[in-house]
């Protein structure tokens, strides 16, 4: 197999915050598909909604010159640089793939999540999702807020301790916009015929999934609504319509109350043209 289709749809449900964004971006060399997750503590002006129409706007204008991932990157980069400045407290998680043929490169930084599901059904987490601040480095933010205030509290030497606790429970340790600086976790791999791939904000993942910070299987118990749809949609129009139902189904049939949240996700699905043909012949001999 040289060459694979691809079909997606998004599931796009920004009405509690306004904070998430998906793209599509057509590059010189492959297609890019991107979701971001917005965040902030709301005491400014600006928010995490600036952050990710930021990156939007940045891959957009950019995209058409993208020949490598190389280049790619230091766009994401560029983008944290600038969107750091844009406001103190805005920041955004971030997760995309660059699909060139049956090669894929992802990347993320904060806590969207890339769910792959393999040929066999299997599903797969392909990047760790940075959950954790370390001590030292909490501490080193707390202390340099004391004195100013957050969230309507001021930061003193007697509190600190808590603002502290809060970094290092924080789900976004490394996103864009949080500092000048971050880490862009990266991996490539080949997919190959009836591969899936799913690009999920936390308001996806954290009622169907169980919390897992590293890469690697997801156990079919610990993901089994996630499981059930990517294993029976066919395309992703069928599995945007089954997450909705699914979402329905969680809080009303079964009345166990979501918290609230933006939602998106992208569903990308792989297949083989070429397997699309032998699918069909072989059925006129059935």
């Amino acid at each position: 197999m040289n060459d694979i289709t691809i079909n997606w749809k998004e599931y796009f449900d920004n009405g509690c915050k306004g904070e998430d964004m998906w793209g599509h971006y057509t590059t010189a060399n492959g297609d890019l598909y991107v979701v971001a997750d917005g965040a902030s503590n709301h005491e400014y002006t600006k928010t995490g909604a600036d952050v990710v129409r930021f990156v939007h706007d940045v891959l957009r204008e950019s995209a058409a010159d993208i020949k490598r991932t190389e280049e790619l990157k230091k766009i994401l980069y560029a983008i944290n640089t600038i969107s750091s400045k844009i406001n103190k407290g805005a920041y955004a998680a971030i997760a995309g793939i660059l699909v060139r043929g049956t090669t894929v490169f992802s990347f993320s930084a904060g806590d969207v999540a890339i769910i792959g599901k393999k040929a066999n059904g299997q599903l797969i987490q392909v990047l760790p999702l940075d959950l954790n601040m370390g001590r030292a480095e909490a501490e080193t933010l707390a202390r340099a807020e004391i004195g100013s205030v957050v969230n309507d509290i001021e930061i003193t030497k007697e509190n600190v301790e808590q603002r502290i606790n809060q970094y290092m429970h924080h789900g976004l340790s490394n996103a864009i916009g949080i500092g000048d600086t971050f880490f862009l976790h990266e991996k490539r791999f080949n997919v190959k015929d009836r591969s899936a791939v799913l690009i999920a904000t936390d308001g996806i993942t954290d009622p169907f999934m169980a919390p897992q910070k590293e890469a690697g299987k997801i156990p079919e118990p610990g993901a089994p609504k996630l499981y059930e749809i990517m294993n029976s949609s066919h395309n992703a129009q069928e599995a945007v319509d089954s997450l909705a139902a699914m979402i329905w189904d969680t809080q009303v049939k079964e009345k166990i109350r979501i918290k609230p949240d933006d939602r998106t996700g992208l569903f990308i699905y792989m297949d083989s043209p070429e397997n699309e043909y032998i699918t069909w012949i072989a059925g006129l001999f059935d």
